[in-house]
């Protein structure tokens, strides 16, 4: 009791002189007080957030099997890069570049797979890739500009150029002849579509305008084309359904031999094609020529420009005529017309070509390329 005493004796000084302090002062104290609270709570609070955010998208910090599975949500992949499962979708850890690098992310990513030990090869599936030098006006100048060394970082490859030299290829990369384009099976019979147009020709809008130079008009090779339509349509006397060429004079030029639409999704392209005879593909820059497997899986033939960088290798006397430029396009035309209704570039393609027989083929790739990583596997396939 006497120290509680001598405490309260000793505090009355300092009692008399806080009494002569104005109140503003002590409402001013406390609120300095509680902003200088609030802001240490909140610096404790945003600290652990970032700390949390830093450990969900931090890779070291997820187990591989979890990061790899992770690629089966679209926010978690990226362009250039292809991703796999085996027959029973599960996510293998071995990824692909399928084209050059758009911007300084994607070159992270690659080093990010590989700290990550995910296998990588590449694909020979956009335009001149990795050759750089072929690349046009109408890519970006990062693309151009870039000298990350494609060939010499990456070893293993689906490489579908007869002169892999040309494109930058050298005897210390293991290549085999597999594009994505392969990786297709034939269509069932129940559905066929009536006939309506002799030919379809796909190459997607650019512009109002309809450049030339477009990144459309440039890879589907418009300026051949439009060199051929009066030959088609005007002397062979053929209908054509123009798929993305809208606002280039083309319904006024043909008239009634020639119906123009805009993009179409994807199904209803496919219909578009059940519909056609013929698949007209002037293309050059042009390495996995995706539509080309998806008409012959439907039966329908190819006349497809000899020039074309990959893609001829599915050209025979059974699936179409390559030609390459107006001049020659008559001889082509006319022999593919003349066979049109005995052959069956489906029946070819079966035996040829499938998922079947494709993922087989890639497993067995690359089981060779990386040892041990897929021996109980027997076919892998594209995430879509």
């Amino acid at each position: 009791m006497s120290s509680a005493k001598t405490f309260m004796k000793q505090m009355k000084p300092l009692t008399k002189i806080i009494s002569t302090i104005p109140s503003w002062i002590f409402g001013l104290l406390l609120v300095v007080c509680c902003i200088l609270l609030f802001i240490y709570i909140r610096n404790i609070y945003h600290k652990g957030y970032r700390e949390g955010i830093e450990n969900q998208t931090q890779p070291d910090t997820i187990d591989k099997d979890t990061y790899i599975q992770g690629f089966l949500k679209k926010e978690n992949r990226m362009f250039p890069f292809r991703y796999f499962t085996d027959k029973n979708g599960k996510v293998l850890p071995v990824v692909a570049v399928t084209g050059f690098f758009r911007e300084e992310a994607a070159k992270e990513k690659y080093n990010e797979y590989k700290k990550r030990g995910i296998h990588i090869f590449g694909i020979t599936a956009y335009k001149s890739f990795p050759n750089r030098q072929m690349l046009d006006s109408s890519e970006g100048e990062y693309e151009r500009n870039d000298t990350f060394d494609y060939t010499n970082e990456i070893k293993d490859w689906l490489c579908c150029f007869k002169d892999k030299t040309h494109y930058g290829f050298t005897s210390k990369n293991n290549t085999i002849d597999i594009s994505e384009s392969d990786f297709y099976t034939s269509e069932e019979d129940n559905l066929k579509k009536e006939k309506k147009y002799d030919f379809i020709y796909i190459c997607n809008k650019d512009s109002d305008t309809c450049p030339l130079n477009g990144w459309n008009a440039i890879n589907r090779n418009f300026d051949l084309a439009m060199k051929c339509f009066p030959i088609m349509c005007n002397e062979y006397k053929l209908k054509g359904l123009i798929v993305g060429r809208v606002g280039c004079g083309l319904e006024e030029k043909y008239g009634d031999k020639m119906e123009v639409v805009d993009w179409l999704d994807w199904h209803i392209l496919q219909d578009k094609m059940r519909e056609s005879r013929i698949l007209f593909v002037p293309n050059i820059y042009d390495a996995s020529p995706r539509v080309v497997a998806e008409s012959i899986t439907k039966n329908l033939p190819v006349l497809m420009n000899r020039n074309i960088l990959c893609g001829s290798k599915y050209i025979t006397y059974e699936t179409g005529e390559l030609f390459s430029d107006e001049v020659n396009l008559r001889p082509a035309l006319t022999q593919l017309l003349d066979r049109i209704d005995k052959i069956s570039p489906k029946k070819w393609w079966s035996e040829n070509y499938s998922q079947e027989k494709s993922q087989k083929k890639l497993c067995n790739f690359l089981k060779g390329a990386f040892p041990g990583e897929f021996d109980k596997i027997t076919h892998i396939k594209f995430i879509l």
